[in-house]
């Protein structure tokens, strides 16, 4: 075996390997759930789930997980029954996870085993890793946020 090649499968195990203990980078960073604070004008409006369970009052603190979008509805005597829903958008800390896999790709390979060629083995590599150790993290949540505190006026019944 030349030199070459068992200093490209050693690297390639060394990156598998720590690159198995990175993998889901910014879920391990951020959780897998958010805490968003729900406060509403005027205070003490009781706070639903979509499946009509009763969660909290107003001002409150709810865990949500982060790859969820729920809906809560709110009401209160004297006021309109009010329905949001708590939008994910993307975690502002997932290049972590883009740059770990780039680097971990091109670790991996140091060119082609012809010495050759190096870019397309390199996109090959770091595709590989981009599903490894990007991916989950959509699945289990750590590439997405919530707002941190949500506000809502609540309007006023008018019985006709």
């Amino acid at each position: 075996m030349s030199l070459r090649l068992f200093r490209v499968i050693v690297v390639g195990i060394a990156a598998s390997y720590l690159m198995g203990c990175a993998a889901a980078m910014t879920t391990v960073v951020s959780g897998r759930y958010d805490e968003v604070i729900v406060s509403t004008n005027p205070s003490n409006v009781s706070i639903y789930d979509e499946d009509g369970t009763r969660l909290a009052l107003s001002p409150a603190k709810l865990t949500i997980a982060r790859k969820d979008q729920p809906t809560l509805y709110l009401r209160k005597n004297g006021f309109q029954d009010t329905a949001i829903v708590i939008k994910r958008h993307i975690n502002r800390l997932i290049p972590i996870s883009l740059a770990n896999a780039l680097v971990v790709g091109g670790l991996s390979f140091q060119g082609s085993p012809d010495g050759k060629n190096f870019l397309p083995w390199f996109l090959v590599a770091s595709s590989i890793n981009l599903i490894w150790a990007h991916l989950p993290d959509y699945f289990l949540g750590g590439a997405w946020d919530h707002q941190k505190e949500i506000e809502i006026l609540m309007k006023k019944k008018y019985d006709d």
